[in-house]
């Protein structure tokens, strides 16, 4: 049983985060983001200035970082794994296909795995699960309330900001409206789960 941290993809250049927002949506605290980008696991690629400033593909690469460090993975062996994989940069947690199998770290290499510490090293390629697609469904809030079809992040939708599926409602919106139901036209079930998405991850970045 192996995790795959990211699918190959491009990612979309528009959305942009302070630390605290990618924070939010990566399930650490905002100070914890900019630690990473200055020991170079992640970049604030839309500004490095003071505030940092991140891209949607920064923040996916916090969440990876942030499974690898679940998994048991040390920050020294993501930083190994990041200078493996051709540096900060290149986004290599989040564009080269990476797994978790039986603890050791590993690379998608055609129809194979290869380990990201040893060359030699071929594992089987069987099942996945994409942090990409964990962020686009409300990252890791969205996993520790076990709730994955509500809310969504996508950085072409509202800046990137988090919202109802299928809908232009922020979750920060419905988890301040006093009657959410009423005033944004939502059913329980979203109101509720908006709520618990914006408790949880809240919660998640004030550490």
């Amino acid at each position: 049983m192996y995790c795959e941290l990211m699918e190959r993809a491009t990612v979309e250049p528009t959305g942009t985060y302070l630390a605290h927002d990618a924070g939010r949506l990566a399930g650490v605290p905002g100070d914890r983001i900019g630690q990473w980008a200055r020991w170079g696991h992640i970049r604030a690629s839309i500004s490095d200035g003071d505030p940092h400033v991140y891209a949607f593909a920064d923040v996916a690469e916090a969440l990876a970082v942030h499974l690898l460090l679940e998994a048991g993975f040390t920050l020294k062996l993501v930083r190994r794994a990041v200078e493996r994989l051709g540096g900060a940069t290149a986004y290599p947690l989040t564009t080269g296909g990476l797994h978790v199998v039986d603890h050791r770290l590993a690379v998608e290499r055609g129809e194979v795995l290869e380990d990201v510490f040893n060359a030699h090293g071929v594992l089987p390629l069987n099942g996945r699960l994409s942090a990409l697609e964990l962020l686009r469904r409300g990252g890791w809030a969205a996993q520790a309330i076990g709730e994955l079809d509500v809310v969504a992040v996508d950085p072409a939708v509202l800046g990137g900001r988090p919202h109802l599926r299928g809908r232009r409602v922020p979750v920060e919106d419905v988890a301040g409206a006093e009657d959410a139901g009423r005033e944004l036209g939502l059913d329980a079930r979203e109101v509720e789960v908006a709520r618990r998405w914006w408790a949880a991850a809240e919660a998640l970045a004030r550490g």
